[in-house]
């Protein structure tokens, strides 16, 4: 067998920097300065990436489960709440409760006027989160109310027994400007999930009686979910070596515990998180010995769902000089080292200019581009874009994300084949394996 210094790999996910809107012919993604990016992209091979399913919902913990090795038609929770709520490590859940992400909104008579409350923030959210409750607790036994951050709650419903999927609720982010029926904010598919349905809704009105002088006025329940399982990340992939996740979003630190996976939260998930302390902490992983690093930022996405198209530009290039630039340092310097760096978006997104969203605008099911630099590969593509992957080595048939992790080359199997070949064979027959 041939003696090589153990490989290591990186996956950073911009959320949501991918987008169907144009400026002048432009992306946000293609009009951000992103040199280091654009190595990447010229030193490796790009390609799409489908990490989204008609029949699931457009977000992305089924486009992450899917790029971190999980089958979302098995794993998925239906829905983002159950996940998030792990993230606090103090609530169980068990068989037959439910769980709803609920956000903190601002309502204008039946319009609703900002999915977050106009950003609040935790500081303030947590006072408000504490009379709900206390208003709360005899009218609606096991009913409870956590906060996660900012706008984002956690509504756990105990002994519920109700399939998640008979729920019908809006995803706030996606109906700003739209009318509600406020007393029918929560809708069940059948009879089964009705009365529940109209629990909730009532909870809904008690809640807004307490808020109604704040500028954050009404509490906003969608993405009802079970409990979240899941086989850990090496039992799924086989892969052996040390994996962590640097993030701040609540449902990916919940992917990451329920799947055995070290997860240090750096930031926020506005898009005013900390880009040099993401970066600087992936880079602090790799030389303290972690075999697969992946970071996650959500500044992007938010910056899309908030209408700004120059903030997301700005997202876009501080993820660039902050976290794509020192992971591109360290690996020029570490060359043999170099077993993967990716820049994969989850999804894309159609909010990127202000006065844009409408009911029917969401996140798009469309395939995300995604640049792959190993130290081996090289396709003609010289620039990051969403039409520019189209011609590289990936970009006539879309990868499905469930590949994702082997074409990155996270597969011990893998990797113990190719160190079995004489150094040219392998060299051929990684060519051959990374044709799609």
């Amino acid at each position: 067998m041939n003696s090589q210094v153990p490989k290591k790999f990186v996956l950073i996910i911009p959320d949501g920097a991918a987008d169907l809107h144009r400026e002048n012919g432009q992306s946000p993604l293609t009009a951000a300065r992103m040199e280091h990016t654009r190595f990447i992209a010229r030193e490796g091979v790009c390609g799409l990436l489908q990490t989204l399913y008609p029949d699931l919902a457009k977000g992305s913990i089924v486009a992450q489960l899917g790029m971190l090795g999980w089958d979302p038609r098995t794993y998925y929770p239906h829905g983002r709440a159950s996940c998030e709520l792990l993230a606090l490590g103090q609530v169980d859940l068990f068989d037959g409760d439910l769980v709803f992400r609920t956000n903190l909104v601002t309502m204008k008579g039946g319009r609703l006027e900002s999915y977050n409350g106009y950003y609040i923030l935790t500081e303030q959210a947590v006072s408000l989160v504490e009379r709900i409750k206390a208003a709360t607790h005899d009218d609606f036994p096991g009913f409870e109310l956590h906060h996660n951050s900012d706008f984002r709650n956690s509504l756990v419903i105990r002994g519920a027994g109700v399939d998640p999927r008979e729920f019908l609720c809006a995803e706030p982010h996606e109906n700003e400007g739209v009318e509600f029926d406020m007393s029918n904010l929560v809708r069940a598919r059948n009879g089964t999930a009705a009365h529940l349905a109209r629990r909730i809704n009532d909870y809904v009105a008690c809640a807004a009686r307490v808020l109604s002088e704040e500028r954050a006025n009404m509490l906003f329940p969608w993405s009802a979910s079970k409990p979240l399982g899941l086989p850990s990340f090496s039992a799924n992939t086989g892969f052996e070596g040390r994996v962590a996740i640097v993030g701040a979003m609540d449902f990916l630190q919940g992917i990451a515990k329920a799947g055995g996976i070290n997860f240090y939260k750096v930031g926020n998930g506005r898009p005013s998180t900390d880009y040099a302390g993401k970066g600087a902490k992936l880079i602090e992983l790799l030389d303290d010995g972690y075999d697969f690093v992946i970071c996650h930022i959500n500044g992007p996405d938010e910056a899309s769902h908030m209408g700004d198209r120059e903030l997301k530009i700005q997202c876009l290039e501080l993820v660039d000089e902050h976290i794509v630039r020192p992971v591109v340092a360290r690996f020029s310097r570490s060359r043999e080292q170099l077993g993967g760096i990716m820049i994969a978006p989850d999804h894309y997104t159609n909010h990127s200019s202000r006065g844009l969203k409408t009911r029917s605008e969401a996140h798009s099911i469309e395939p995300v581009p995604f640049a792959l630099w190993n130290g081996r590969d090289r396709d003609a593509v010289t620039e990051f874009g969403e039409e520019e992957v189209r011609h590289g080595l990936y970009g006539g048939q879309p990868v499905h994300h469930l590949e994702l992790l082997r074409i990155l080359g996270v597969s011990r199997r893998e990797q113990a084949r190719m160190a079995d070949l004489p150094p040219r064979v392998a060299e051929e027959e990684q060519d051959l394996h990374s044709t799609p």
